[in-house]
């Protein structure tokens, strides 16, 4: 890249995210890092918390469809729900862009996706990396990664350790897809020969299939940030990849099994209509996809009411799906009975 034009696209930068800075935010024009003043935060007793991530495959399919404006919130959103994921709030995030060659608009559309998806979450964007590297990438391709850092006060911490016999489990739906089980996707559209611009064959907010395929994953921040530090919340477990299985199980602590019978719950039609197309057994596709519900929190079954309520008055869909109990002798620590309409026993 010339230095002109990047001079030119870092102005063009600092414009688009100026407008989203945390007052805590220390502007260091011309300066060689970011600067943040934990001090302003207010904290009493702060811990700092860090994450970072990709989006995977899912960018081939947006490359394919040429559609990029979704990609921020993939990648904002799979840092950021982590650091939820131990009580955190995010305060700022940092993004690096590697391609053979960085066009203006593509740069700037990709950007302008990650500081919306930053304010969704209550963060800034503060800085990053952009690499042109033609030896590496070739044509369009190209690949990015996030870095979020967070904090949370300590006695509001949250994690295994807090879980108790007869805790609660409640599931938040997740939008779609979001940022997981893509080279697997990808694979069962390309040897069924599916085209991307075919009308969805299931139910969607989208016209064409591919557009459903790449939507958004959802930034769970704001809805759930106010019962973590109302103390409302043991756990939380960020469905990525892995499925239901595999990160609910990070969070079930030793002796104890996380018992779910969610047979009331409807699937949404996109997994079904996946699971059928690919062929794909029941269990292996909640160990890879998150099946409907993106987000699982652990609470105390006394401040059942209480969450629900504050849900139902955020407009958010939640679900209870089982319960967490004491089994030593279990050598799993998730036993799942019924998702929906699919049958484990």
């Amino acid at each position: 890249m010339d230095t002109k034009k990047s001079s030119k696209l870092v102005k063009k930068l600092e414009t688009i995210t100026k407008k989203n800075f945390r007052k805590e935010i220390i502007l260091n024009p011309g300066g060689f890092c970011s600067i943040f003043d934990l001090k302003k935060l207010k904290y009493k007793d702060p811990i700092l918390l860090s994450s970072t991530d990709g989006v995977g495959t899912k960018l081939k399919l947006a490359l394919e469809q040429k559609n990029l404006k979704y990609l921020g919130f993939d990648l904002v959103a799979m840092s950021v729900n982590d650091i939820l994921a131990n009580g955190g709030e995010p305060l700022f995030f940092l993004d690096y862009i590697s391609s053979s060659k960085i066009k203006d608009k593509f740069f700037l559309d990709l950007i302008t996706s990650i500081n919306n998806a930053c304010s969704e979450a209550g963060c800034s964007l503060v800085g990053g990396e952009t690499a042109e590297m033609p030896g590496i990438y070739k044509d369009d391709d190209f690949d990015i990664a996030g870095f979020a850092v967070g904090a949370v006060e300590r006695a509001n911490k949250i994690g295994k350790e807090k879980i108790r016999q007869n805790s609660l489990i409640l599931g938040l739906e997740s939008s779609g897809f979001h940022s997981n089980g893509f080279s697997l996707i990808r694979k069962i559209i390309d040897d069924k020969q599916i085209s991307l611009n075919r009308k969805a064959p299931f139910k969607s907010n989208f016209k064409l299939l591919g557009e459903d395929l790449i939507q958004p994953t959802k930034i769970y921040v704001k809805p759930v940030l106010p019962l973590i530090k109302k103390k409302k919340i043991f756990a939380i477990s960020h469905i990525t990849g892995g499925g239901i299985y595999e990160n609910l199980e990070r969070i079930i602590p030793n002796g104890m099994n996380a018992l779910i019978d969610f047979k009331n719950f409807i699937i949404p039609e996109r997994f079904v209509w996946l699971k059928e197309l690919g062929g794909i057994k029941t269990k292996e596709m909640l160990k890879t996809f998150n099946c409907g519900i993106g987000l699982i929190i652990i609470i105390n079954q006394r401040n059942k009411n209480t969450v629900l309520n504050f849900f139902k008055k955020k407009k958010i869909n939640v679900h209870v799906m089982g319960e967490v109990i004491t089994k030593k002798s279990c050598k799993e620590k998730v036993s799942i009975k019924k998702f929906g309409k699919w049958d484990l026993t």
